[in-house]
């Protein structure tokens, strides 16, 4: 992930006009975009603005010094800062001293502007190679909650989020509801149809239970042509209405694959909470489920609540 000067944010921190002169005219030869303090304190707050990927501090200056500003931005979760410490001491202690608070390298003053343009060219591809470890963390922890076929939060996602709402509920009194999907007679689809229209299927009916929820709510797949919503804050005939408008939808949508036109119908079951004695999510799945199963020995295509939950 190669991040371009313009992109790349160096901050100053020096109590001296003179060495930040120096170091603004040596860094204007790159067309870095570069921010100044003239203490410490100046140093912290321009950190908090500007998240610079790069620092370049003093040793010494009369408030905050070189080290504690370190310690200051090791302590912090942000993407990584590269910290190149200034000083005017030689002494190995000292310099060990420095990197052991954090600094990633050091300088000693008079600097040699060559020098310095070098020590900033490797932080700036230390701080590249942080970024894309960063990018591949997080795009590997999105794959590890989300369904490859449909782009749906996974079965292990949907636990998390309704662990923590369900406790939600319980606390603060909201309603909770679980809404089990699956798609009926669906084998016959991969069957008669190849299970390219039959992954069709399965994206389009994710796609419309995507477009039938909140932002706040939550809907993923469980496993083959099952799917799983959570809802909450919604009283039961708001519920039904939701889940009855998913089911129609559905049902009317025509499926065109080739020369060939077919539809596909889905059954409910519904479980939900609202006081009492809280149940687990496990619970409140297996309730789903039955009443799921309820709907498919009913005829398919149908909404079910579970009992007590009507």
């Amino acid at each position: 992930m190669a991040i371009s000067k313009h992109d790349f944010t160096i901050l100053v921190a020096d109590d001296s006009r003179l060495y930040r002169k120096l170091l603004e005219e040596t860094l204007e030869q790159e067309q870095y975009v570069v921010c100044f303090a003239t203490n410490g304190r100046e140093a912290s707050a321009l950190l908090a603005e500007h998240r610079p990927a790069l620092v370049i501090t003093d040793w010494e200056m009369p408030d905050i010094t070189g080290i504690e500003l370190c310690g200051q931005i090791r302590s912090s979760q942000e993407p990584y800062t590269y910290i190149i410490l200034l000083t005017s001491n030689t002494e190995k202690g000292q310099i060990i001293r420095g990197l052991s608070a954090g600094a990633d390298d050091y300088l000693t003053k008079p600097f040699h502007s060559g020098e310095l343009l070098a020590r900033v060219a490797v932080g700036r591809r230390i701080v590249e190679l942080h970024r894309e470890i960063q990018e591949k963390n997080r795009l590997l922890a999105e794959l590890a909650l989300t369904d490859s076929l449909t782009g749906l939060p996974n079965r292990r996602a949907v636990e998390e989020f309704a662990v923590r709402q369900l406790s939600g509920a319980a606390r603060h009194g909201f309603f909770f509801w679980v809404v089990m999907a699956d798609l009926d007679s669906f084998k016959n689809v991969n069957d008669t149809y190849g299970h390219e229209a039959g992954d069709s299927v399965l994206k389009t009916f994710a796609a419309e239970l995507r477009a039938n929820i909140r932002a706040s709510d939550i809907c993923g797949r469980m496993g083959g042509e099952e799917f799983v919503v959570v809802l909450t804050h919604v009283e039961e005939p708001n519920v039904h209405i939701v889940v009855e408008r998913i089911r129609s939808q559905l049902a009317d949508a025509e499926f065109t694959f080739g020369e060939t036109h077919f539809t596909v119908t889905a059954s409910f079951g519904i479980a939900g909470f609202h006081g009492g004695d809280t149940p687990n999510f496990a619970q409140l799945l297996k309730q789903a489920d039955a009443a799921l199963y309820s709907a498919k020995h009913a005829g398919r295509n149908r909404v079910v609540f579970a009992r007590g939950t009507e």
